[in-house]
């Protein structure tokens, strides 16, 4: 039985479309807050704030970025290519779990060495890392392939 869960071909210029918009908004906007609600609020960083279930959050732009991120990347790396065969099947699944290795490989070392405030950066990029360095390995790999490389 194959079963193929990959995302049509012309989701990948809407993942472009998507990351490039996320990008841009998180460094065009970073200054923008706005309230949205929230399932549970702490308001850490506010004083006068309510904490408790069902609040209004004070949210920034990251908040609408990340989620629009996550989806643009994974539709560029998930979506299908042209000729989608077995060859094609196995790079992108060498892929994956070279991206995996690297990506527990890099968490470690920045769970090693990485202290205080900055480390709570960390689980939320260890994702982003992980879909680019798929990403951009499916690419080489496929690339090479392409250009007949005997990889």
């Amino acid at each position: 039985m194959n079963k193929n869960y990959l995302f049509p071909r012309r989701f990948r210029v809407i993942g472009w479309v998507l990351a490039i918009a996320a990008v841009a908004a998180f460094f065009l906007l970073k200054n923008w807050f706005f309230k949205m609600p929230a399932l549970y609020y702490d308001a850490f960083f506010e004083d006068e704030a309510e904490k408790g279930f069902f609040q209004m959050a004070r949210s920034g732009i990251l908040t609408l970025a990340m989620p629009v991120f996550t989806i643009g990347l994974l539709f560029i790396g998930f979506s299908k290519e042209k000729v989608e065969d077995e060859f094609v099947g196995h790079i992108r699944e060498q892929s994956l779990v070279w991206a995996t290795y690297v990506t527990a490989a890099l968490f470690i070392m920045a769970t090693l060495f990485i202290a205080g405030v900055a480390y709570t950066y960390v689980p939320y990029l260890v994702f982003f890392v992980f879909l680019i360095l798929f990403i951009v390995k499916f690419r080489i790999e496929l690339h090479s392939f392409n250009k007949g490389g005997d990889r």
